[in-house]
């Protein structure tokens, strides 16, 4: 997912002691439109800030809002949605250190970062497709059935003129 990569520098990040933000351009929303099947992704801004702790391991909390059109399950027509997500999530500087933080903290995010930098784009989008809408509907429509006008059904019908004819005996 090079197309939203945001890499940056934990220890650099920590020492700034202030939130990062940074938005999907034009070109890295198309892509993110067509990676996500999103009919359009209107926004996309994220908003981070990390914090150092003990034994080489980072805290990153941060939030993300966009907002996205789907189609309907039901209708196919443009659903819009706005998505307003917080996260929070630990990172470790070795895979055996994420093993047991895992093991330890079983509700908790948690990640692997080297050299001292991450991803937070990757990270973002993550987030992003664990907050999309999995069934978007307009507003009034059900998914529970379809009414169908049953005149223009049975006129369009390859078999109604067979039908009438029975009917007709």
């Amino acid at each position: 997912m090079n197309y939203f990569s945001h890499i940056i520098d934990l220890d650099e990040a920590d020492k700034r002691g202030r939130p990062t933000s940074f938005s999907a351009s034009k070109g890295q929303c198309e892509q993110i439109m067509e990676v996500f099947d999103l009919l359009e992704l209107k926004s996309f801004t994220v908003q981070t800030q990390v914090k150092a702790l003990i034994n080489g391991a980072y805290e990153v909390h941060g939030s993300l809002n966009a907002v996205v059109v789907q189609p309907s399950i039901v209708s196919y027509e443009p659903v819009t949605t706005s998505i307003s997500e917080q996260f929070t999530i630990m990172l470790v500087p070795t895979q055996n250190r994420l093993v047991d933080y895992e093991s330890s903290h079983p509700d908790d995010d948690c990640d692997v970062y080297t050299d001292d930098e991450y991803d937070l784009g990757n990270l973002a989008l993550e987030y992003l497709s664990l907050s999309l809408p999995t069934h978007p509907k307009l507003a009034g429509e059900s998914g529970d059935h379809i009414e169908f006008d049953e005149t223009e059904q049975k006129a369009s019908s390859p078999f109604s003129v067979l039908s009438d004819k029975l009917k007709e005996d």
